[in-house]
């Protein structure tokens, strides 16, 4: 191939990775509460599992997770469109520096950053209405799960020399 059409094809390619860096995040953010891909997030649905919530509890938790959800809704599309909005300037005709996707990079961040805090406050939330019993139960399961996340790393890896 000539250096020209080998520019072009690694420009498409970039500009694929780019976008879909750009777009994935937004449906694992929508997600919230322990769903997203790689990390831990704050894994809340096992957790309380284990603590073996009272039936009051568990409709107080179902109505905190339900304002919480309708709190994140405007945001998850407020993130989505500000995602699109990076895929289209990432995409665009001519020349595009970082100075000129920094706008759409910073709205990113604050919105992830808002449903972040939407879904601190909705642990925080639900914590409030176990016993201390509860949370140290919760507590020892995350241990528990983080013991056998790090087993299945090593398990997996390649065994280095």
């Amino acid at each position: 191939m000539t250096g020209t059409k080998t520019r072009a094809m690694w420009s498409v390619g970039l500009a694929a990775t780019l976008l879909c860096a750009a777009l994935a995040p937004a449906g694992a953010a929508a997600q919230g509460w322990g769903r997203g891909r790689g990390g831990e997030g704050l894994m809340l649905p096992a957790l309380l599992r284990s603590a073996n919530l009272t039936p009051d509890q568990e409709t107080r938790m179902h109505d905190i997770l339900k304002a919480r959800r309708t709190a994140a809704r405007p945001i998850v599309q407020s993130l989505r469109q500000a995602q699109q909005d990076l895929a289209d300037r990432l995409l665009a005709n001519g020349t595009v520096a970082m100075a000129d996707v920094q706008p759409q990079l910073d709205r990113i961040n604050q919105l992830r950053g808002q449903l972040l805090q939407n879904s601190a406050q909705a642990t925080l939330d639900i914590r409030a209405i176990l016993t201390p019993d509860q949370v140290a139960k919760a507590a020892d399961t995350k241990d528990k799960l983080r013991q056998l996340r790090q087993q299945t790393r090593q398990l997996l890896s390649p065994t280095q020399p």
